[in-house]
């Protein structure tokens, strides 16, 4: 024998702490080079043979290791299986933080197994299978996601469940649960029951070294604690994505009052020469997971937009037939759409004014009204521009997102105006928000096929064509009345998990409706501005650049950096189908995939 058994029994414990050390001391440079990646691979490797050499519980750590370590790794597989861009570097990576989870643990159960006090041992042992169970929900989390949806947790879908409370996550489980779930459910219980069952066997060192192996304990934890800013592990790099894209909406929120700062002293700011003296009034309609694909006037089968293929008999109305979201969920859509920020230039969210924002700083007074809850967990940039809004009004004032209200609530509460004034008013529709039947009233429930949940959809759509007719028909009739956009911050696709998840991304949940209502006095007065839109009509448009058409369309310039190339409302915009971006510019529109029929 090589080692006395207690020094052996040392060892095993404090050879994956040091050769963890060294791992994440190289780390920094592993990526550099083929030289320090094979380093790194080298290290790694070893770290696994000398642990299970030294240990005197070799066949104990050995089998629990493997079942750990496959657990840890078999999100990679589901990865490589979805096809998705993983490397052989972000394999050994997520090798990496398993060796430093193992460690952790192993250390854990042996401490808590050479305490004599018997109580204390109770204690301690529990708290090591609560250790295991963290470190196993990790992975398991993307592991029951896949078995659920067929596809692995994302950034995305977090920040969507970061908008939501309990109710509207009962909601979503409601609309969305199947068989598959409860797999689920059973594939997380069996997967901590597997890895705890072959934990329990993991025995401890002799008790005279507790001391020592205490401080080799204090070292791992202050290892993993050094290296977790550069752990890569797949759940990590999510978590990481998704905790910068909150602190982002953080930062949008505290900068809201230097932009308004920053606006108010632009002397470049103007209106049109051709702005009615007498007063404007402006509205911007947004509306809720409608896709153009299953909309009568877009050419689809049922008549579930009667109102808006009347309308489009008049010239002034003028329907866009290739618009698509540049985000297939609400949030990242809308914090383009109704801010200057977009996928062809370099500004960002954090930075960019709002379309309220620059309708105040231009002398406009603003509305915000809203069908959708104000607050999820988190305050995103929507609820952001909203208050930088004069006037806001929440109709959903409860914690559901199925809401105390239809959207015909925000007919109801549409705000007496002074006629003389400009105005901009912003209307958020609940539209055709999952659960699809629960949008409408009951006299709204029109179709009847073979399949439930696409006549719910479509009944929606019906409803919302009637919540457009019916603010279209009040506002107009104001004085002051100048146009009026409808647009849907992005489609759907009512057999996909959630309706628009970008991992199960297809054509679907991007193409939207894009409608411009104008009245006969601005068509009048900005004549070159309706020939544009009717010249652009079947132009391709992402709705990120919305901020550029309503600004022209209110009749504002003067804002740097806007550009008329990619402004739908003027004869120089020059987007086609080669150009036009979506998915925050990472994709080209004719690169997005179809679903199989």
């Amino acid at each position: 024998m090589i080692f006395s058994s207690d020094k052996k029994n040392l060892l095993s414990l404090a050879v994956p702490v040091i050769l963890t050390l060294i791992l994440y001391g190289v780390y920094d440079f592993s990526l550099r080079s083929y030289v320090t990646f094979a380093l790194y691979v080298a290290i790694g490797l070893a770290s696994i043979f000398l642990t299970f050499r030294l240990t005197i519980c070799k066949k104990a750590i050995t089998r629990f290791a493997i079942v750990f370590l496959f657990t840890y790794l078999s999100v990679y597989i589901f990865s490589l299986t979805l096809g998705l861009n993983t490397s052989l570097f972000d394999f050994c990576k997520g090798i990496a933080f398993s060796l430093v989870a193992l460690s952790t643990c192993v250390m854990i159960r042996a401490l808590a197994r050479g305490i004599e006090t018997v109580w204390l041992k109770k204690i301690c042992s529990f708290i090591s299978y609560v250790v295991l169970f963290l470190f196993v929900l990790l992975p398991s989390i993307l592991i029951c996601y896949f078995v659920a949806t067929g596809s692995l947790i994302s950034s995305d879908i977090i920040i969507a469940l970061a908008q939501t409370n309990a109710t509207e996550g009962t909601e979503f489980i409601q609309s969305n649960f199947n068989i598959m779930w409860l797999l689920a459910f059973i594939a997380l219980a069996c997967i901590y029951a597997v890895n705890a069952y072959f934990f329990r066997d993991i025995t401890t060192f002799d008790s005279t070294h507790f001391i020592t192996v205490l401080s080799f304990f204090l070292c791992l934890a202050s290892s993993v604690w050094l290296a977790l800013p550069r752990m890569d592990y797949l759940p990590f790099s999510i978590i990481r994505v998704t905790s910068r894209q909150l602190d982002n909406f953080e930062i949008y929120k505290q900068q809201k009052t230097m932009r308004l700062s920053k606006l108010n002293k632009l002397d470049s700011l103007k209106l049109s020469d051709t702005t009615d003296p007498n007063g404007n009034l402006f509205v911007l309609v947004i509306g809720e997971s409608e896709t153009r694909d299953r909309m009568q006037a877009y050419g689809f089968s049922r008549e579930n937009t009667p109102y808006l293929v009347e309308q489009l008999k008049n010239p002034n109305n003028i329907l866009f037939t290739n618009a698509y979201s540049s985000w297939p969920q609400t949030v990242q859509a809308l914090s383009y759409s109704l801010t200057e920020a977009n996928q062809y230039k370099k500004k960002q969210t954090v930075d960019a004014y709002s379309i309220i924002e620059l309708a105040r700083a231009s002398g406009f007074e603003t509305y915000w009204l809203s069908n959708q809850r104000k607050y999820g967990v988190y305050e995103t940039p929507v609820t952001v521009i909203s208050s930088t809004a004069n006037h806001e009004i929440w109709v959903n004032g409860s914690s559901k997102m199925e809401g105390v209200f239809f959207d015909e609530e925000i007919v109801r509460r549409l705000p007496k105006i002074d006629e003389s004034k400009n105005i901009l008013v912003v209307i958020h529709l609940m539209g055709s928000h999952q659960k699809y039947d629960k949008r409408l009233p009951g006299s709204f429930l029109k179709f009847e096929g073979s399949d439930e949940t696409l006549d719910y959809y479509d009944d929606t759509v019906l409803y919302t064509d009637h919540i457009l007719e019916e603010i279209y028909s009040k506002l107009k009739e104001k004085s002051n009345f100048k146009a009026m956009i409808y647009f849907s911050d992005h489609g759907e696709d009512p057999h996909v998990i959630g309706g628009h998840d970008p991992v199960n991304l297809n054509g679907q949940m991007l193409r939207i409706p894009l409608v411009v209502y104008l009245s006969d006095k601005y068509c009048q007065d900005n004549p070159e501005i309706h020939d544009a839109l009717v010249r652009n009509k079947d132009r391709y448009f992402s709705n990120d650049l919305i901020f550029d058409l309503a600004a022209s369309i209110m009749g504002i310039s003067g804002l740097p950096g806007m550009d008329d190339k990619l402004n739908l409302a003027d004869k120089s915009y020059s987007l086609d189908k080669k150009s036009v971006l979506t998915m925050y510019g990472k994709m080209h529109i004719d690169e997005i995939p179809e679903k199989e029929n």
